[in-house]
């Protein structure tokens, strides 16, 4: 009976487009903000998707480029009050790899070339006092290997520095590294031995807040999927593995795209979108709960992408011409209070070539409860378009989950009027509200008017973000919002 509940409820939501209904909402604070894109950055692949953190109770701290590879560490209180500015020393062609905070400190990571050696720093900051500590060299690698890379937790007490060891084919064999605590101070020193598998083409690397640390692997030229856990002080590994591509009712099969989350309850999920070899077109989602403690895991059960369900979706876009689902992206995977485990996937591309625009679409969610039980699915609508130099920087979307709500901020020009928009999802049962117009007189005049990388959420309807409106539509400015 309640498959048969949730298949109704999928084609409702699928089949009903709500208009754009008027919010009533009020700017609390309003200050100029002076904001310099960096002009190398890769738009399409975000190294740095948020670059302002909440911290403490009504304050936030945002990352701040002044031009020429100068950056600031900027703090906030609710009011738009600046209380410190940190500077970061970074030398020519220095890049941000990381912007975090703990309880105590931000920390910046830089990634530069030196001659042959690639070098990551840190650099700490006082959250209190503004006061940059001495940085600290995290890692040093040779040059012409894959670029090294850094992991936080998410209390902000455990970084962990590490590099790839790769063959000829630049295919992973082993990775090192080593593991810090807050203050920087180094812990121990680690090594991955990843030889016993083939065809390693994608690592992500997580660390728990009791230092433990997740390798997550694609092997097997993009069939296998592997979560290997290390433990400080420990000896031990601990492997789970599945074999997620393959032949599949006569169809060959392999993993298109994979997203890993380590949640706040200490457990790890991933899901997976696979595609048929021979069209390339989507096959399935598979979602998947680590439990280490226990040595098991739990398997949610496989979501189809039928041709009933791509029709359905691609009739909801009149310009889309399709008849099978192109570029969808997982983009997050969220655990409500309930343990209830949310993907989030979403169309995302550009139309290529130099100067193209690029556009993000539809969002596609699923919803799994505690025993990765599938639990329903639902399509939400949205059309985004932005010039090649902003990218992704003002479209897509922002999210915010608040008990069993979860709140979704985009950029969007609904029923003739250019403005951020809000819809509220109710995680218990996919509904969604209409999407709520904030009322910003937010110009369209295809010029920069809103910067989503800034956005903060102080609470499910207190808001506060980088955009032209009001007025002063002629620049940008830092700007705190309240919903009613």
């Amino acid at each position: 009976m309640k498959k048969q509940f949730t298949l109704s409820l999928i084609l409702l939501c699928l089949l009903c487009l709500p208009q754009a209904i008027l919010a009533q909402s009020r700017i609390r604070a309003v200050v100029d903000f002076n904001y310099q894109p960096n002009p190398e950055a890769d738009h399409y692949n975000q190294r740095l998707p948020h670059k302002s953190i909440p911290v403490g109770q009504n304050e936030f701290i945002l990352l701040n480029r002044q031009g020429d590879g100068k950056y600031t560490v900027e703090k906030y209180n609710a009011d738009l009050k600046k209380l410190w500015a940190a500077e970061i020393p970074m030398a020519a062609g220095e890049e941000v790899d990381k912007f975090t905070a703990g309880q105590e400190a931000a920390l910046v990571v830089t990634h530069r070339q030196n001659g042959q050696n690639q070098l990551l720093h840190a650099h700490r900051i006082n959250l209190k006092t503004g006061k940059a500590e001495q940085p600290v060299q995290l890692l040093e690698a040779p040059a012409k290997g894959r670029r090294a890379g850094v992991a936080v937790s998410a209390d902000g007490t455990q970084v962990l520095a590490y590099r790839f060891h790769t063959d000829n084919s630049f295919q992973i064999q082993s990775i090192s590294g080593t593991l810090y605590n807050g203050s920087l101070q180094k812990q121990q020193d680690v090594k991955y031995d990843l030889s016993d598998l083939r065809g390693i083409l994608t690592a992500d690397i997580q660390v728990g807040n009791g230092g433990e640390q997740y390798v997550n692997l694609i092997s097997d030229q993009m069939n296998r999927l592997s979560v290997r856990q290390y433990k400080p002080g420990s000896r031990e590994v601990r492997v789970m593995s599945v074999l997620v591509g393959g032949v599949f009712g006569g169809q060959k099969v392999y993993i298109r795209d994979t997203r890993f989350e380590l949640m706040p309850n200490g457990q790890m999920y991933g899901a997976v979108l696979t595609a048929n070899e021979k069209s390339g077109g989507y096959y399935s989602l598979k979602a998947v709960q680590y439990d280490f403690e226990n040595e098991d895991m739990r398997f949610a059960e496989e979501y189809m992408f039928t041709p009933e369900y791509v029709q359905k979706v691609n009739a909801l876009d009149k310009t889309n011409k399709s008849n099978t689902l192109q570029d969808i992206y997982l983009t997050d995977l969220i655990l409500t209070p309930e343990r209830q485990l949310l993907i989030l996937a979403e169309k995302k591309y550009t139309e290529g070539g130099e100067g193209a625009p690029y556009f993000a679409k539809e969002l596609h969610l699923f919803a799994y409860d505690e025993y990765m039980t599938f639990d329903w699915n639902s399509v939400l609508m949205k059309q985004q378009q932005a010039p090649a130099s902003e990218g992704f920087t003002s479209i897509s979307y922002s999210s915010y989950l608040s008990g069993n709500t979860l709140s979704l901020l985009t950029l969007e020009e609904l029923d003739g009027k250019y403005d951020l928009y809000l819809r509220q999802l109710n995680t218990n049962n996919g509904s969604a509200t209409a999407p709520q117009g904030l009322r910003l007189n937010i110009p369209n005049d295809k010029k920069l008017a809103y910067v989503k990388d800034y956005t903060t959420w102080l609470a499910g309807k207190d808001i506060v973000t980088v955009l032209r409106g009001g007025k002063k539509a002629d620049k940008l400015q830092l700007t705190r919002i309240e919903i009613r």
